[in-house]
């Protein structure tokens, strides 16, 4: 489970003008990258995200470097944006370097993509959905527009069977200000406290 919460870090970095500003750029994204943008979240493992400025290189592309703090534990992750299509890697250690596709912006409502992967040595699959596009999002007591909500439910194959989580998750993710909630229902919700995008 602990790579649902990591989820919370995800970014991405676009294809932007050549012209265009940072701040331009980041407005345009639905989890900035550029330097020095922070985020803090709350919940019951509180947790700050540094947008680094640094890139690196995997399997030919430009990543952007994320920076996470939860207590005293300090864990880096790698973030991709192509046309509207964000990947990461490096959210949880115990996924090693599986490359999560989190968001796709010009996917229809209610329109799944899956994605399966083994990790750990179980065969895992994870089906993400839009919920919603353009909508409002209110969370702790700040009001947030041009929110897209997706849901993503998991299940695992053990000696040949499928189980699912059973608990969905739901992340809303805010043009030009990045990941602002993550509600894992009984699990918990981690939500956006404070923000500052470069």
């Amino acid at each position: 489970m602990m790579w649902c919460l990591m989820l919370g870090i995800l970014v991405s970095c676009g294809d932007k003008d050549n012209d265009a500003s940072p701040k331009e750029t980041a407005e345009l994204d639905y989890q900035p990258t550029t330097q020095g943008s922070t985020w803090s979240y709350g919940g019951s493992t509180p947790y700050t995200v540094l947008a680094t400025g640094k890139t690196k290189m995997i399997d030919g592309k430009s990543y952007a470097e994320m920076e996470t703090k939860r207590g005293s534990e300090t864990g880096k992750s790698y973030l991709l944006k192509e046309k509207g299509v964000y990947t990461a890697i490096g959210m949880d250690p115990s996924l090693g370097d599986v490359a999560l596709t989190f968001l796709k912006e010009e996917t229809p409502v209610g329109k799944p993509w899956e994605q399966s992967n083994v990790i750990n040595g179980i065969q895992t699959k994870m089906t993400f959905t839009i919920i919603g596009k353009g909508i409002s999002k209110t969370v702790e007591g700040k009001t947030f527009k041009e929110v897209i909500h997706v849901q993503m439910n998991a299940t695992y194959t053990i000696m040949g069977t499928e189980v699912e989580l059973g608990i969905p998750t739901d992340y809303y993710w805010a043009k030009g200000v990045g990941l602002i909630l993550t509600d894992m229902g009984q699990l918990g919700n981690f939500p956006l406290l404070t923000y500052s995008i470069k």
